[in-house]
């Protein structure tokens, strides 16, 4: 008896965290794949989605340099975040910076290029997106990091 109520109870547990686990919005990384680099410059595919294609491209273009910002690209020149991995406390320790970074669009400032690769279209019948191939000034945004004191120099 006891045993059947330990059992109905574990089934009932089961049971609430799949439904709670569905019921989560799952958190989206960015698709973003290192393609090449040289000089200073990185290339990323990277993809972004929105209703409009504007808002696709923008959106990849972002998820590139955040890539490049807080996560790194394994196989590449820059293989560590030039910032650090904790997003949410380092856009709020520097706030100001961040806000002007991309409301203002500044991060366009560090694209050099910004190629489509296909079509603007629905994916595995989910939202419409876009891929680009996205070139990066590297060493730009790394000089403008250490301007703003959002990073230090290398080696002091």
């Amino acid at each position: 008896m006891l045993l059947q109520k330990r059992i109905g109870a574990l089934i009932i547990l089961v049971l609430l965290s799949v439904n709670y686990s569905f019921g989560q919005k799952k958190l989206q990384t960015p698709q973003v794949n290192y393609v090449s680099g040289n000089a200073g410059t990185i290339t990323m595919r990277a993809i972004g989605s929105g209703k409009k294609q504007q808002d696709a491209i923008s959106e990849a273009e972002k998820n590139a340099i955040n890539v490049l910002l807080f996560r790194g690209l394994p196989e590449s020149e820059q293989k560590s975040a030039l910032i650090g991995s904790n997003e949410s406390a380092e856009i709020e320790k520097h706030k100001e910076y961040f806000d002007q970074f991309y409301a203002q669009k500044r991060y366009k400032t560090f694209i050099m290029s910004s190629i489509p690769v296909g079509d603007f279209a629905k994916q595995n019948g989910g939202a419409k997106s876009q891929t680009l191939d996205v070139k990066v000034n590297l060493i730009a945004l790394r000089t403008d990091l250490e301007q703003n004191n959002i990073i230090r120099k290398f080696g002091f």
